[in-house]
């Protein structure tokens, strides 16, 4: 089974941004009363502290019924303690639940997660856009843990999981005690959860292939939140970006900026992998543009070039632009002229 780890940081309209900062309008006449689906997380990260580290053998069976492949995935990936059926897994397991500092972190996740019903409501929306945009397409069931702040979302075959302690809050104690610098902190609160998790479904139902240069990885992400936009149609562009509004707002006014150094600078078709970093990952500003740019700034750009491409090409669906890969076809018939 593939295992991908989506996010240890968090992710990463219609031509021309008029409000940079606003919600979207949302799809019409889509009625999801209709859409018969219901999300429940299953919350391990509260779950795994009901075992006695004296008897964890005794409390093993019943947790790895509810669990199933998640609980495999989480000792052997996640936290790295190894295969629960080993002979030095109870020791291990008895570590990691007897750890101070893990402990601590336990009881500060339950102050700022002590119910998960709104993160829970906005996913099931997602998942209801989701499956009507793509019937047929598979829902995972989806569960919650503490990694010791290893992994923001997690997915692999039908299974999606969700590290609360990297969304504590962006000005929460921890992270300053870690000295995080803010650039890594701005996205970690949980109203970014939503959001995270259905990008993080779709870049494992979509996986990047194609041409591996920049404008291929702008486009790919680009494409990563316009779907994002399109199953949460009424989440605020912040929170579907991860750009702050100020960082909005200078994206719009530097769009024919932006292009026309890439451009200039015959940088669309780098395939040099330091180069692809620089703008589409995340960091203080984006190198190359200026300082007070945000971070994988031309990510934001890929999103206006996917947006030109599907309002001038409406008949196309959604799953038809997710699947589409080749990505100088799409900045052609987008026309995009920012």
């Amino acid at each position: 089974m593939q295992v991908r780890s989506l996010m240890n940081s968090s992710f990463i309209f219609l031509l021309v941004i008029l409000f940079a900062g606003s919600c979207t309008s949302g799809p019409k006449n889509i009625n999801l009363d209709e859409i018969d689906l219901e999300i429940k997380i299953l919350r391990l990260d509260r779950d795994i502290f009901t075992i006695d580290p004296d008897s964890i053998y005794y409390h093993l069976p019943a947790i790895k019924e509810k669990y199933g492949e998640f609980f495999k995935i989480y000792n052997n990936l996640i936290i790295r303690i190894g295969n629960p059926g080993s002979e030095a897994y109870r020791q291990s397991l008895s570590r990691f639940l007897n750890d101070f500092d893990i402990y601590s972190l336990k009881n500060e996740n339950e102050k700022i997660f002590p119910d998960l019903e709104n993160i829970e409501q906005e996913i099931e929306t997602g998942f209801k856009y989701f499956s009507h945009y793509f019937p047929g397409y598979p829902v995972p069931r989806i569960y919650t843990f503490i990694s010791g702040f290893n992994q923001s979302i997690v997915a692999a075959e039908n299974i999606l999981g969700i590290g609360l302690d990297k969304y504590l809050g962006r000005d929460h104690y921890f992270y300053s005690q870690m000295q995080l610098p803010m650039f890594r902190r701005t996205n970690m609160y949980p109203e970014k959860i939503p959001a995270d998790c259905m990008i993080g479904w779709a870049m494992t139902e979509f996986e990047f292939s194609g041409s591996d240069n920049l404008l291929g990885n702008m486009i790919y992400h680009g494409k990563m939140l316009y779907f994002a936009e399109s199953v949460l149609p009424h989440q605020h562009d912040t929170l579907i970006t991860g750009f702050t509004s100020d960082q909005l707002e200078w994206c719009g006014r530097n769009e024919r900026n932006m292009w026309t150094y890439l451009i200039e600078n015959r940088l669309l078709f780098s395939t040099d992998a330091r180069t692809i970093n620089s703008y589409i990952n995340e960091g203080p500003f984006t190198s190359g543009f200026s300082r007070n740019s945000p971070a994988r700034a031309a990510v934001w750009t890929g999103w206006q070039i996917v947006r030109s491409y599907m309002q001038r090409n409406n008949h196309l669906t959604l799953e038809e632009l997710m699947l589409e890969t080749d990505y100088q076809a799409i900045l052609n018939k987008a026309r995009y002229r920012p």
